[in-house]
């Protein structure tokens, strides 16, 4: 009866890493797709989901990482509450709307259109905290997604 248990429970662990594995390259396969031309096809109210669903990560990034580091490394987390602090600051008074306003603007340019989401709203608060590097970073981005 124990072997049998063993034998399932190795089973169900193995179909999971399957699945999972499965999973996380089709959400890698889809990451390039998610740019300028998967974003002119959205509705307002979907720029806005996919917008807030970006802040969610962060929040979720944020917390895991915070938790893992504080209870492991204080070093590490001296730095991340840094980062926290500076990532705040980049996107203070920045709601969503103004986010898919910025990335409608941004993604009107053609040299923009397969620059993924992910950095599109990074290059929006960017502009809007008018960072002097944003020029060398926005090249970099349209040498890296041509």
């Amino acid at each position: 009866m124990m072997r049998g248990q063993f034998l399932l429970r190795v089973l169900l662990v193995w179909w999971l890493l399957a699945w999972g594995l499965t999973a996380g390259q089709a959400l890698a396969a889809e990451a390039p797709r998610r740019a300028g031309g998967y974003w002119t096809g959205l509705s307002r109210e979907q720029k806005t989901d996919l917008v807030l669903g970006i802040f969610d990560g962060f929040n979720l990034n944020e917390n895991i990482l915070g938790i893992t580091l504080k209870n492991e490394y204080t070093i590490c987390s001296d730095i991340m509450e840094s980062i926290m602090r500076q990532s705040d600051a980049y996107f203070a008074d920045m709601p969503a709307g103004r986010i898919v306003t910025g990335l409608d603007a941004f993604y009107a340019e053609r040299k923009n259109k397969n620059i993924p989401i992910s950095w599109g709203v990074w290059v929006v608060v960017r502009k809007n905290r008018r960072d002097p590097t944003l020029p060398e970073f926005l090249e970099e981005l349209r040498n890296l997604y041509p």
